[in-house]
């Protein structure tokens, strides 16, 4: 989890000592989206599917049981923060959790968009099906998948750069809190993967061995100041 590169970015935590803490980290995988099967789609902003009602509910359910359930009534429950990709099918996830949270805690949960988080870029590819856009240039990707840019979008590797930047960033607002923080991100599977890969020090190259299903959870335990004390403790579990 060392830093690649710094940017300076809006703290949407109170500033604190650096007592070293424990933060939850929730990574959430957006549900199906409204696109015909075989479209190539990345920061293509599709809506999701029917079932995103089904899809809410069981998320907040979830919470519901892991952040609320285990208080006696009395207890004050700090409500958590959710981040969000600037794209409709995370938007819409993350806005409709933030009700159920507003309902269920004492504080109002914040709700922070970060363009950072978007999937990548396909560029010229985007809402193209796969058969039109050819086995040709499909090979020379697969030949080349951490450094071939996709026509007027981005490289694997910039994607990651950037997806591991922002993750540094909240890495370093969190050091700074002597209270433990639950941060619910609401994004897609390559920036799960991104996040991961760096969080378990896996190379790169082999982020596509990690399967992330939509509506999957991954779970961090982070400590910022003292890393060798962080813990995943579950990558794409089922909600």
């Amino acid at each position: 989890m060392k830093k690649r590169y710094d940017q300076a970015t809006n703290n949407i935590f109170k500033p604190a000592c650096n007592t070293p803490v424990k933060h939850s980290i929730y990574l959430i995988r957006h549900g199906d989206v409204d696109v015909k099967p075989g479209t190539c789609y990345g920061q293509l902003d599709c809506d999701l599917s029917s079932s995103f009602d089904d899809d809410l509910l069981k998320l907040a359910e979830y919470f519901k049981f892991n952040l609320f359930a285990k208080t006696d009534g009395n207890e004050k429950v700090e409500a958590p923060f959710i981040i969000s990709s600037p794209l409709i099918r995370c938007v819409k996830l993350a806005k409709g959790l933030k009700k159920y949270l507003d309902r269920s805690s004492q504080k109002q949960t914040k709700l922070q968009i970060n363009d950072a988080f978007k999937e990548i870029n396909f560029g010229q590819w985007e809402g193209e099906s796969w058969q039109n856009i050819g086995q040709t240039q499909i090979q020379d990707w697969n030949n080349n998948l951490l450094d071939y840019t996709f026509p007027n979008g981005e490289s694997a590797r910039s994607f990651d750069l950037r997806i591991i930047d922002a993750w540094n960033v909240l890495q370093d607002q969190l050091a700074e809190q002597q209270t433990a923080q639950t941060v619910i991100i609401i994004c897609h599977a390559g920036v799960i993967r991104s996040i991961l890969c760096d969080f378990l020090q896996i190379p790169l190259q082999h982020s596509l061995s990690l399967n992330i299903d939509k509506m999957s959870l991954s779970c961090l335990n982070l400590v910022s100041t003292q890393a060798e004390l962080s813990r995943c403790t579950g990558v794409n579990l089922s909600l």
